[in-house]
């Protein structure tokens, strides 16, 4: 995107909506503009350089979309991680969508009601809908969808919709769930990345290699191939006209196949970025933006999210089951440091789980929370009994204090924990990092031998980083801090339930102000998602939660069409 004066024009969206106060959504392409949002040039100035306008959508081509780590399975009801949710997006649909501006549109159901008593949800079904395999697509099929999800053992996203009683399919059409009291956000759960439909044949059919090498939605795209660790190929599927009305295309999508390679090396990513092997490139690494920002042919867009990335230590794990240790942890982090050194300047210092945007926000929290202060962080160490010993690390029993800390190997989270490891080494704590690739990271972490660890969550709403994280049976996994407060349960399960909006906020005040109390996590930044763009790629609009979603309205032009 080339403005007047011939320099490289950087996108940001600002904010907008009342739910999502901080939920941004932004839209680029090559030569055309942005189509959502309140999207600036870089400075922002008025009558500073000028989008060009969007071009009318082609049909043709294959985008290549470069994705930093494989995505560990297809399988939506086993998995937490990010790059899954990115990948089953385009083969999937849920009964109905959350929308740009945070409201619920219409998906596989064109309409649902609620009972008045809250607890009963019907939802209609669209007819003419098929699965890639061309069976066609049934409330039979949303009901063992759900009932698969809360029966799998140990599946780290089925607290979501635990509430459920019964469902029933009382016609091909017509789904029913019956709820076990009223909940506050079940319509969040249904539109959520996780709330997809199955084919219960193929599942079946496919047992353990479901969501490997079997694959089979209702989305836009056909799952082709999956090499482990190189590419993942998809072709669009010409039978899909059900497309939610939040997009424009309607369906088919305008590509004619989808690729994503995995290139987890930087250099590499950004090399294939700049000479147009790659249209798409998520999560451009943060050292790399000021010289793409001038670099003809592509464009670097920022965007506000939902997100934060912490520090996150197991409770149960000597000597960080001391929660003086932990605050210690907490008090020596310069989080300013790691914004400026790690984040390039693209994130905001985070003291709390919460952004100060998210609806139920404790904004007590900014001045309780620990910030940064080294000479408390001392006192508190001291007053554990770890002293000072050789080389300056602190000494107990004969043990050194040493934080071992889990590390995905991206350059980011490499630059934060190297930053880390100097402040903490100034209080007198070692830390020892080990880096793993993102999958290797998640199935290790399920393991439950950390100690200490960097990671980052997206999240919707208060719930979505709260209930997720904090709750006590969310063990061993999202809730890898073995963290437990019976009291903190109380009121989650509470703010699920209430309906008195008034009572929720407090319980969630609760919550965050317990959290700081025991401090199983030390927040360190809310970050800017960044995406890399090629010249000729139109229609791109990035959702605050759903990144690309299902990539219908993306179009190519000119030489970027092959």
């Amino acid at each position: 995107m080339v403005g007047s004066g011939g320099m490289r024009a950087s996108l940001w969206l600002q904010a907008f909506g009342v739910v999502w106060a901080f939920s941004l959504f932004l839209a680029a392409c090559g030569p055309a503009s942005p189509t959502a949002g309140n999207a600036t040039p870089s400075g922002g100035a008025a009558g500073g350089p000028k989008p060009a306008a969007a071009g009318t959508p082609q049909r043709g081509g294959t985008l290549v979309v470069a994705f930093n780590a494989d995505p560990e399975t297809f399988d939506p009801h086993v998995t937490t991680a990010l790059f899954a949710t990115r990948a089953f997006a385009l083969v999937y649909n849920s009964l109905i969508e959350r929308d740009y501006d945070g409201s619920f549109k219409p998906g596989l159901a064109t309409s649902w009601e609620v009972s008045p008593d809250g607890k009963v949800y019907t939802f209609h079904l669209r007819s003419g809908v098929k699965f890639h395999s061309g069976k066609p697509m049934t409330s039979a099929d949303a009901k063992y969808t759900f009932e698969r999800w809360l029966s799998i053992p140990n599946s780290p996203t089925s607290f979501g919709i635990k509430p459920i009683d019964h469902i029933d399919a009382p016609d091909p059409q017509t789904v029913v769930f019956t709820l076990k009291q009223p909940y506050n956000i079940f319509l969040d759960q249904m539109a959520g990345s996780y709330a997809v439909i199955l084919n219960q044949e193929s599942v079946d059919k496919a047992g353990k290699d479901y969501g490997i090498s079997v694959v089979d939605g209702t989305g836009p795209f056909k799952f082709v191939s999956w090499t482990r660790n190189q590419e993942i190929n998809y072709v669009r599927n010409e039978d899909y006209t059900w497309n939610s009305p939040m997009f424009a295309n309607p369906g088919p999508a305008y590509v004619d196949a989808v690729k994503i390679r995995i290139i987890p090396e930087d250099n590499t990513r950004i090399a294939e970025f700049q000479s147009g092997n790659v249209h798409l490139v998520q999560d451009v690494p943060l050292g790399d933006i000021a010289r793409l920002d001038q670099t003809p042919g592509v464009s670097i867009v920022r965007y506000d999210q939902l997100q934060t990335t912490y520090v996150g230590m197991n409770t149960g794990k000597p000597p960080f089951d001391d929660v003086r240790v932990r605050q210690a942890v907490a008090w020596a982090i310069n989080r300013d440091e790691i914004v400026t050194g790690a984040n390039f300047g693209l994130a905001k210092p985070a003291t709390t789980m919460l952004t100060p945007e998210t609806p139920y926000f404790w904004a007590g929290s900014l001045q309780t929370a620990p910030s940064f202060d080294q000479s408390k962080a001392g006192t508190l160490l001291d007053q554990v009994g770890w002293t000072s010993g050789a080389g300056g690390i602190r000494e107990k029993g004969g043990q050194q204090l040493v934080l071992p800390l889990w590390v995905i190997n991206d350059s980011t989270t490499l630059l934060q924990a190297q930053i880390l490891e100097q402040q903490l080494a100034k209080v007198g704590i070692k830390v020892d990092t080990r880096s793993y690739e993102q999958t290797a990271w998640f199935a290790a972490a399920r393991s439950g031998e950390q100690t200490g660890f960097i990671i980052g969550i997206f999240f919707e709403n208060a719930d979505g980083i709260l209930y997720f994280y904090f709750y006590s049976k969310q063990q061993p996994a999202p809730n890898r801090f073995a963290y437990s407060n019976p009291q903190v349960d109380q009121w989650l399960d509470d703010a699920r339930v209430n309906t008195d909006k008034n009572a929720v906020a407090q319980d969630y005040q609760n919550v965050q102000k317990q959290i700081v109390d025991d401090t199983p996590v030390a927040p360190l930044v809310h970050a800017v998602g960044t995406l890399g763009v090629v010249d000729g790629v139109q229609g791109v609009k990035v959702h605050s939660s759903r990144w690309l979603n299902r990539m219908t309205d993306i179009s190519l032009s000119g030489s970027t069409k092959r």
